[in-house]
């Protein structure tokens, strides 16, 4: 059984020390983004970075992204599950409702080819205070570590309310698994051994599933 786990929050919560102390737990685990797979096809195809958006589509990246997943028994990779398309390339119009302007980044599409490969995908969510969350983004830049996609609190917690609302909907597919972490009272040791017992606990209820069906097809 190949498992897949997403790892989202809000920009600041902690999703990357997660995912490396996760990676430690889980044996025979490794991380890997959707988006890479934009790179690793323009490198195969031979096809500029600046160029790999325009000339190689999201279908090609799904099936690249579920390849990836079948041919490794656990991938972890952490995602943002909507995002605001024009927090850095387009500038907002007076007019624009800032809320329209959050999208989900993972799609239905994506979520029934993982389904059809036997892929059990779950869903994981850092749970952290939009307030904390943008100080912790303001010491990151301020230390030049990570650029500052939350320019205000008001931005993050929009971003925060539409972030979850996009793991609520992956959830609403009932073949998703969904695990809910306090990254703002528990450290990333405590969330990836938390998580790894409910992933196996996941591991064994799968099996059992795929047991039963086979008993029911004698």
């Amino acid at each position: 059984m190949n498992i897949l786990i997403l790892v989202g929050g809000p920009t600041a919560c902690g999703k990357s020390t997660f995912v490396k102390e996760l990676s430690i737990v889980l044996d025979e685990s490794k991380i890997y983004r959707r988006v890479q797979g934009f790179f690793d096809i323009g490198h195969i195809r031979g096809i500029d970075n600046k160029d790999i958006f325009d000339k190689i589509t999201s279908e090609d990246v799904d099936d690249w992204f579920v390849k990836y997943c079948e041919d490794n028994k656990v991938v972890i990779s952490d995602v943002h599950y909507a995002v605001q398309m024009n927090r850095n390339e387009l500038i907002q119009k007076e007019n624009d409702d800032i809320n329209e302007n959050y999208l989900p980044t993972i799609s239905k599409n994506l979520l029934t080819k993982l389904k059809l490969a036997n892929i059990v995908v779950v869903a994981v969510w850092l749970e952290c205070n939009p307030e904390i969350c943008y100080k912790r983004a303001i010491q990151r830049f301020e230390k030049s570590e990570k650029s500052l996609r939350t320019k205000s609190i008001e931005d993050a917690q929009l971003e925060s309310f539409f972030e979850k609302k996009s793991w609520l909907d992956i959830l609403s597919d009932n073949t998703v698994n969904g695990i809910i972490l306090d990254s703002q009272y528990m450290s990333p040791i405590e969330m990836a051994n938390i998580c790894c017992a409910q992933i196996q606990s996941i591991k064994e209820t799968n099996n059992c599933m795929i047991l039963s069906k086979k008993l029911e097809h004698k």
